[in-house]
């Protein structure tokens, strides 16, 4: 599909990812209700968001619990490609990172590890527990509109402030953690094939995803160029002030990603040229003198894998 035809298509794209935003089990008929776009548009729409990268998920991002936590960790190493490579099938890592910058790699696992020990080790900015991932709502598709608001938004803060949230306890058992990691990247995949493959009632699928908003965020992304044309920059702010400066990335027009971890924020931010690089970094520079952080590490992301 050319360029052209995809900018005409993006005010649609748009009203239906705000759809699912804002419920990621809406069925086609009530986005049709809800935007007025006819059925057969919408479901041939929602396909090819998903060919072109222009939508993710719904995605699943499960809270920490008293009987269940995430750990990052900000890692320099050596030789980083092979290391990359090497914690495909790690175990207890779910999401890995390879990037060029403060650190190059980033790792998210279901246990605490001592990375120090393996070959090519040089430095950990940071390793802690991770708090539940946020993914910000795409409210405008306008570059300068986006950023004249994001600097309207500017004054100094003054409540402190963290995305970290625990929650008492996750009930699930075996079936319910099977439903997760098969669903954890779109919620919305066809559900009986895998209920057949997981040996899972529906009754309990149904119980399950149900419930679920009591122990995850459920976030779609959008990226409206669509996620191969965009490059990706993670920041890592030590900062007392994580919801605001959130807030304030978060009004990107492309979706921006979140989570706490100790005293750390982690945003992960989509630009698609040099002048967008340019005019965020000035953003970052203002975000620094309001006394939004003290320390900003900061990385362009080259290849990531996992769901978290």
């Amino acid at each position: 599909m050319s360029r052209i035809s995809i900018k005409k298509r993006l005010p649609k794209y748009h009203k239906i990812y705000e759809q699912i935003f804002e419920n990621p089990s809406v069925p086609l008929y009530q986005i049709t209700k809800n935007t007025g776009i006819s059925r057969s548009t919408v479901s041939r729409y929602v396909i090819e968001m998903y060919e072109l990268s222009i939508m993710k998920g719904p995605m699943i991002f499960v809270k920490p619990a008293q009987n269940y936590h995430q750990y990052a960790a900000f890692l320099d190493f050596e030789h980083s490609l092979p290391t990359y490579k090497r914690f495909k099938g790690f175990p207890n890592v779910m999401h890995r990172s390879l990037s060029s910058g403060n650190w190059n790699i980033l790792l998210i696992c279901e246990k605490f590890m001592n990375f120090s020990v393996l070959k090519g080790f040089r430095h950990c900015i940071h390793q802690g527990t991770k708090g539940v991932t946020h993914l910000s709502r795409v409210t405008s598709l306008d570059w300068d509109k986006s950023m004249k608001k994001m600097y309207s938004a500017l004054s100094p803060p003054r409540e402190k402030s963290t995305l970290y949230e625990e929650i008492p306890f996750i009930p699930w058992k075996r079936e319910e953690w099977a439903l997760y990691y098969r669903f954890k990247h779109n919620i919305r995949a066809p559900v009986m094939p895998i209920l057949k493959e997981c040996r899972v009632r529906f009754e309990r699928y149904q119980k399950w995803v149900t419930e679920l908003h009591q122990v995850a965020n459920i976030h779609a992304a959008f990226y409206p160029h669509g996620l191969d044309n965009y490059f990706v920059l993670d920041f890592l702010f030590q900062s007392e002030y994580h919801k605001q400066l959130a807030d304030i990335l978060g009004m990107l027009p492309s979706t921006s990603i979140f989570f706490s971890t100790g005293e750390y924020l982690l945003a992960r931010v989509s630009l698609l040229n040099k002048k967008e690089k340019d005019d965020l970094f000035s953003l970052i520079f203002q975000l620094e003198d309001e006394g939004y952080f003290t320390q900003c590490y900061q990385t362009m992301v080259v290849s990531t894998s996992g769901g978290e």
